[in-house]
């Protein structure tokens, strides 16, 4: 741990420095900014990616944080979810099954599928929407050091290229900047986590190798993906995507090192020969690629989130196998769990609510390694051409559910059930509904919990409990008073009757009853560092 004594300019000190642009340290950037927290985001590579599919699923749990981010409409114009999936052993065809048919939309997830969509995409929406807040990426910017105290973090950046907000070019330059939090989004190789000391435990599995490209492919239909099964490799023979928003195909394929330990390069004259090997069908031409690369799984995670006031999120955390496409996922649901409690904290609530994250995100990541772990060994097995239809028709495999909705914090340390009247319980998701407001103006649950806000939810005839005086800190609470006409809330959320839901900002639950009197629900709220006051 870097600690030093040193004395923090206020007026120069922000709030939050994030370090690594990607999709995480994005959504952190943008949860914190929606609440009107001060923060800057750094970035070591000087141009942003424009090519690649990494991170190219996106699971239904992630699209409703897009959703409650703003983002989701701009995320799903851009990606595939209609896409069949058409599996075969060499030039026959085994099967074709349309994911979509298995998994239609619901009143209580509004998103039931895997878009697929390259992870610069995303990347590019959550950087626009982050400008509007006046936040941009700042490239070039590498994290070199930092020291931190009781009262903050003294990060040195060295920036390679850029201009400062004068219009400087400070390329070449070396610098302090001051924050009251640090938080490490930049990935696998963390520069974040080695200055903090955390151990990264776990292995790399040094005998597979994949590659993978971005190139044009001509005479394969664009509306669904290609997966050859083999007994020795699963799907990992071959899968070929089509990546409309890219115009282009993701293909990835499964190789051995040599006697000699070496990998072929991830040529176009690479990926022709092999697919003349594995698929060997007709009429199918494969373009030079316009990205490639050769990636092998790393299945690593940390004992521990935080070091101080410097925290972890996504692969600077925990690396997972590709199977079930959870890696970017999980880091951007990292993410949203954190940004509403550094907010809280930074306006009031007490430090140990910062201590809840790792609580409750790291067993997450340890069930997540664990089953993509377990995913990628059937996946990449001789029936890995069942696996992957069954994944992707029921979205879920062995057990294990891959659409991140039945993931909560069941028993964790922030929540409370007041007694029976609601069969889903404090740290579970926060189910989507239509619904009306009490003068009968149709609604959604989804549009009353977005935002950076609490949302007191009460269902039925009685009002919302009121508290007696505003509490002193700082995250809002919206009160908001539905009738069900239709029953989706009641099902969606297992109501015996009239009930109050307390959700939290990232959309899980926080508290349910019957009712919650005033002093109660005061003192839920004063522990979450909520004050009762309007939302707009």
């Amino acid at each position: 741990m870097h600690t030093a004594m040193h004395t923090h300019d206020q007026t120069n000190t922000i709030d939050v420095l994030v370090v690594g642009a990607g999709p995480v340290g994005l959504a952190l950037a943008l949860g914190l900014a929606r609440a009107g927290v001060g923060c800057r985001v750094i970035e070591r590579e000087p141009r942003f990616r424009d090519r690649g599919v990494r991170g190219k699923g996106v699971n239904p749990r992630t699209l409703e944080v897009f959703d409650d981010l703003g983002v989701v409409d701009a995320i799903l114009d851009r990606g595939a979810l209609d896409l069949k999936v058409r599996t075969y052993e060499g030039s026959r065809l085994l099967g074709e099954v349309d994911p979509a048919a298995g998994n239609r939309p619901a009143p209580d997830r509004p998103y039931p599928g895997m878009l697929l969509l390259s992870q610069h995409h995303t990347e590019e929406v959550l950087r626009s929407r982050l400008a509007g807040y006046g936040v941009t990426v700042e490239t070039g910017t590498e994290l070199i050091d930092y020291t931190q105290d009781a009262d903050g973090v003294l990060a040195t950046v060295h920036r390679a290229t850029g201009r400062d907000n004068d219009g400087r070019d400070t390329a070449g330059r070396t610098e302090q900047l001051a924050a009251r939090y640090l938080v490490g989004c930049d990935g696998g190789r963390s520069t974040v986590r080695k200055l903090a000391g955390i151990p990264f435990l776990g292995e790399t599995w040094e005998e597979e190798r994949f590659l993978m490209a971005s190139m044009d492919v001509d005479g394969l239909d664009t509306d669904a993906m290609h997966i050859w099964n083999d007994p020795r490799l699963g799907v990992g023979a071959l899968a070929m995507i089509p990546m409309r928003a890219d115009a282009n195909w993701a293909v990835h394929l499964s190789v051995a090192p040599d006697e000699h330990g070496a990998i072929p390069a991830p040529t176009g004259d690479t990926f022709r020969r092999l697919f003349a090997e594995r698929a060997g069908l007709p009429g199918i031409t494969l373009h030079e690629p316009v990205w490639s690369t050769v990636w092998r799984p790393t299945v690593r995670m940390v004992e521990r989130y935080r070091d101080g006031r410097v925290l972890l999120a996504g692969d600077a955390a925990h690396c997972h196998s590709a199977a079930g496409g959870q890696g970017m996922n999980t880091g951007i649901q990292d993410a949203h769990n954190l940004s509403w409690k550094l907010a809280a904290v930074l306006r009031g609530a007490a430090d140990r609510l910062l201590d809840s994250y790792q609580a409750e995100r790291l067993p997450v990541a340890r069930a997540v390694l664990a089953a993509t772990s377990a995913q990628h060994r059937v996946l990449f097995g001789a029936d890995g051409a069942r696996a992957l239809t069954e994944q992707f028709v029921h979205l879920a495999a062995a057990g294990n559910d891959f659409t991140g909705l039945s993931v909560g914090y069941r028993g964790g340390p922030l929540g409370r059930d007041l007694d029976d009247t609601t069969g889903i319980r404090a740290g579970d998701r926060a189910p989507d509904a239509p619904c009306t407001t009490a003068d009968g103006t149709p609604t959604r649950l989804f549009d009353l919990f977005r935002g950076p806000h609490f949302t007191l939810l009460t269902v039925g005839a009685h009002p919302a409990p009121e508290t007696s005086a505003p509490l002193p800190v700082a995250t809002p609470l919206r009160r908001a008073a539905v009738l069900d006409p239709g029953g989706h809330v009641a099902r969606a959320y297992g109501l015996r009757g009239p009930a109050v839901v307390l959700v939290r900002p990232d959309g899980y639950v926080a508290l349910t009853g019957a009712t919650a009197d005033p002093g109660t629900l005061a003192e839920q709220l004063l522990s979450y560092g909520a004050r009762y006051a309007p939302v707009a």
